[in-house]
């Protein structure tokens, strides 16, 4: 008898009911027969914006860490995200495609994960950048994966584009060719 005290009392102190809460059946169809809610995304994909001259260090993997000023007279696309998110390698394929048609073009992925080995596989056109932290994304209020950022020749950001579809890179392409172009 004492065991069973004991395990009510932790329960309740836990405020864990007794006995699972019923489920009547007609409540239980009418939530399996309701959409999944569409994911939450945020209206801006980062606290920069078309316009905006952007200044930052990268921390590239085994390498003195890049300032973006140095890429100044180059394209820029600056890829952040994780290996983790849908399209990664697609993605990243798609990029090195960009740097071959493209040399002047420069895209730096920086991984947001704790383990390097993310950025293994990586076309070797692209600069790999790892920061294990965040704090790259945290300083640029990165909300989703991927968040690219496609910069002028004089480092002024021309889009930011978040998330990843066929038409995020059809949009990208003709950003790139814009900024190729000027």
């Amino acid at each position: 008898m004492r065991a069973r005290e004991l395990v009510v009392l932790t329960l309740a102190l836990a405020g864990c009911p007794r006995t699972s809460p019923s489920i009547t059946p007609s409540a239980a169809v009418e939530a399996e027969s309701e959409p999944a809610p569409e994911p939450l995304l945020p209206d801006r994909p980062a606290n920069r914006e078309a316009g905006e001259v952007l200044e930052l260090t990268i921390p590239l993997l085994g390498a003195d860490p890049l300032e973006l000023a140095s890429l100044r007279g180059r394209p820029v696309v600056l890829d952040i995200s994780a290996s983790w998110e849908e399209g990664w390698a697609e993605l990243h394929a798609f990029e090195a495609e960009l740097v071959a048609a493209h040399p002047e073009l420069a895209v730096i992925v920086v991984s947001a994960e704790a383990d390097e080995r993310s950025l293994e596989g990586l076309p070797s056109s692209l600069l790999p950048a790892w920061d294990p932290a965040g704090a790259l994304a945290a300083k640029l209020s990165i909300a989703v994966f991927p968040t690219l950022f496609v910069l002028d020749r004089e480092g002024r950001i021309i889009a930011v584009s978040s998330g990843w579809d066929d038409e995020t890179l059809d949009v990208l392409a003709q950003v790139i060719d814009d900024a190729l172009a000027q």
